[in-house]
């Protein structure tokens, strides 16, 4: 008897249909997406700390240094009666020989008769300050013998002074831009650059002159001076904003040889460079990073101002 075989050899199809390859495919496609996204997230934000972590840290460098020229500010409120004594004698000096005048003037004289205190504007900020010398500032002379006079090659008498270095700003800016554009050490540590120079500041510096280095004739305060010592010390500082509180208000300028006082407390605020528009950071984290920062320095040797309804 034959049996037939053809149902029984049939076998089950193996593998998989096709929609149930596509299906695959996509639920495979749509974690992989979910995965980038999330490490491209975390990597943005990362980044965003990082940076925002390098934003702190200058905003506390500069707020450290510029704490410690304010708090060192030297002010005496000057004597109305000296002053006149002060004027009718050079006046009288004049009237009997006008050249001999700046030769009678000792250094302790013209550190008297200069200004003292605070000088800003919005922008630029002058401290007098006193600072202890360092010991290079010492030097012997007279011989090698243990009796040689010590001579003091630099004074504890400071002038500092805070601006913006700017090739579009004024003669200091310019002067400073200019030279730290020139510096080869500077375009080599791509802390400068020639086409961004003329788009705006290049960054955050500082000048530190010895206020009895000159005389009459060439003071140590010039704008050149200035500019020839000033280090660049933030490219990433693009403003710089100083307002100054005389206890009631704040103002936007301050003269102490005019108002008689130095400022109750000093506002300084400095602006980041924003990233550029093509920066990946811009369109996810540019909210989280910190843009600017703002603090506050009072003056230990500030007194409170008369106006003149309490004089």
């Amino acid at each position: 008897m034959k049996h037939s075989t053809h149902g029984a050899c049939r076998k089950s199809p193996s593998g998989f249909t096709l929609i149930e390859v596509l299906v695959a495919v996509a639920m495979a496609l749509l974690l992989m997406t979910a995965v980038y996204s999330a490490i491209d997230m975390h990597w943005r934000y990362k980044s965003a700390g990082q940076m925002e972590l390098q934003r702190g840290q200058v905003a506390r460098a500069v707020y450290s240094q510029l704490s410690i020229d304010i708090r060192s500010v030297q002010f005496a409120a000057p004597d109305p009666e000296e002053a006149a004594e002060l004027e009718d004698d050079e006046a009288a000096t004049d009237e009997e020989d006008g050249e001999d005048l700046a030769a009678d003037i000792d250094a302790d004289d013209l550190l008297q008769t200069q200004s003292l205190g605070v000088f800003g504007t919005s922008t630029r900020l002058t401290l007098h300050v006193n600072k202890p010398v360092p010991p290079r500032s010492f030097n012997r002379v007279g011989g090698d013998d243990e009796e040689s006079d010590l001579v003091l090659m630099e004074s504890e008498q400071r002038s500092v002074t805070w601006f913006l270095a700017d090739l579009g700003g004024g003669d200091l800016e310019g002067q400073a831009a200019a030279r730290f554009v020139d510096d080869p050490a500077m375009i080599a540590a791509g802390l400068v650059d020639n086409d961004s120079a003329l788009d705006g500041p290049l960054g955050l510096a500082r000048s530190e002159v010895d206020r009895l280095a000159g005389d009459i004739d060439a003071p140590a305060e010039t704008d050149s001076a200035l500019a020839d010592v000033a280090e660049f010390l933030a490219p990433e500082i693009d403003s710089l904003v100083f307002r100054y509180f005389d206890g009631v208000d704040w103002q936007d300028e301050w003269d102490s040889e005019a108002l008689g006082a130095v400022p109750t407390a000093i506002e300084i605020t400095i602006g980041f460079v924003p990233p550029s528009p093509d920066d990946i950071l811009q369109a996810t984290a540019s909210d989280a990073i910190p843009t600017s920062y703002r603090f506050v320095v009072a003056l230990p040797v500030a007194e409170a101002m008369l106006s003149e309804e309490d004089l």
